[in-house]
């Protein structure tokens, strides 16, 4: 018996679901908000995304997000939508997409059945993919004018671990209405839907009400829809040191600086770097870095450690920003720090410093919507939970980690700067680096 056979009344409305568990087709993560009389519904279709584009489909996702963008808008959905006091928002993440409703708790029931005749009554014509291939490629131009460190960082990380390219021209001008409405049918049959409600209404009148949509998909089946899977296509290898530069930034009296350290894959216990991550940098008054670089050193306006993920790849990112005139002395030693993290004895005083405030930290209260997105982030990357949390975590087992990731060979670099300014300090200090020079035109190419 497939997923979509499953009675609507055995819809179960679980409070917190394992990390290791899967999502159930159909299932609601709720939670209550009684300030306003105001209902937050998120259809989560797992499996689409960007994650599920093909390298030679990137951009399909984003392309068939805006074509039902531009239906509900030629269909006058959205018209329908705002005179029930109702916001409508489409969103393309890695491993989702979602067609969002916020708005007047009273009208929740129509605005779902509004949602439903949209979905399933998509129309895209070759007129509608050439505008919308349109307004893509005048976005990413625009968006190279000044691309952000994410697009950037993309780049780099897919041409060191194998991750897909966010955006491409070739790609899209390439995409086909065969193509697009291939995925819309894959979207509408996506073996999990779930649904994230934040609301005032009783949680079994948001079920009963959601109804007409999840009638439709158990009727239509699922065969050939989109599954979720975190097999991204990456490597964890180490490929450095390997340093990137893009041109196109002579002018600038900064060089802006990223070190990026791969540490695993995003199903994997991530107790450690966020550790590492928060004792370095999180919060830049208190933490190594800031105290180090900016208020000792004085080398650095601003400098942080984050942790973060794209795609299957997980990866501790640090940031410094110094002047031309310190660029040299804030690479070589920031290098330095990072290699000989493991036998930093202010990096064990801050650890020890950040393990005192931890708890006090992680109790303070969070919004709904920050505890309903935790749940289901743990939900869908499946990470792993140990007895104890973050006090189960040893020192022996940070150093670890470090003296495993913190080296010159797992260390990917980026700067934007002068170019001959930064190969010459590359040069100088680490001749058999690899240095690779890019045009930042590449980012869409």
């Amino acid at each position: 018996m497939t997923r979509f056979l499953i009675p609507i009344f055995s819809f179960v409305l679980f409070g917190t679901l394992s990390a290791f568990a899967e999502i159930p087709n159909h299932h609601i993560f709720y939670r209550t908000d009684k300030r306003a009389p105001l209902t937050k519904i998120e259809i989560v279709f797992l499996g689409a995304g960007t994650g599920a584009d093909t390298p030679s489909q990137i951009g399909l996702a984003q392309t068939v997000r805006k074509l039902i963008w531009k239906t509900a808008k030629k269909q006058r959905h959205i018209d329908q939508l705002e005179a029930l006091g109702t916001h409508l928002t489409l969103t393309t993440s890695e491993t989702y997409q979602a067609i969002s409703i916020y708005g007047l708790s009273e009208n929740s029931d129509k605005a779902i059945e509004i949602i439903c005749d949209l979905i399933y009554n998509l129309a895209f014509t070759e007129y509608d993919l050439k505008y919308v291939k349109s307004q893509l490629s005048a976005d990413y131009k625009n968006e190279i004018k000044n691309p952000t460190y994410t697009e950037i960082k993309n780049l780099a990380l897919s041409q060191t671990l194998g991750i897909l390219k966010m955006r491409s021209l070739k790609t899209l001008n390439d995409l086909s209405l065969y193509d697009v409405r291939q995925y819309a049918d894959r979207l509408l049959k996506t073996d999990v839907v779930f649904f994230k409600v934040i609301s005032d209404r009783d949680s079994t009148e948001i079920a009963n009400a959601l109804r007409p949509l999840t009638e439709e998909r158990k009727m239509r089946g699922q065969a050939g829809g989109f599954v979720h899977s975190l097999n991204f296509p990456s490597t964890n290898a180490k490929t450095g040191p390997a340093a990137f530069i893009f041109e196109g930034y002579s002018h600038l009296k900064n060089v802006f600086c990223l070190w990026i350290i791969p540490c695993g894959r995003t199903d994997e216990e991530n107790y450690i770097p966020n550790l590492i991550s928060d004792t370095l940098g999180q919060h830049p008054e208190s933490r190594l870095l800031y105290k180090y670089f900016r208020e000792e050193l004085k080398l650095v306006y601003g400098t942080s450690c984050r942790y973060l993920s794209d795609q299957n790849v997980r990866y501790l990112e640090i940031y410094a920003d110094p002047q031309l005139h310190n660029s040299e002395e804030l690479i070589t030693k920031m290098f330095d720090f990072i290699q000989n993290l493991p036998d930093n004895p202010r990096f064990w005083e801050t650890l020890k410093e950040h393990r005192e405030t931890n708890d006090i930290s992680f109790v303070h209260d969070r919004s709904p919507q920050q505890r309903l997105n935790r749940e289901v982030s743990n939900a869908i990357y499946n990470s792993p939970h140990r007895q104890g949390g973050f006090d189960a975590v040893t020192d022996d087992e940070v150093r670890a980690f470090l003296e495993k990731f913190f080296v010159p060979q797992n260390m990917i670099m980026i700067f934007l700067g002068p170019k001959d300014h930064i190969i010459e300090i590359l040069n100088t200090h680490w001749p058999k680096i690899d240095i690779r020079v890019h045009n930042v035109k590449e980012l869409i190419e």
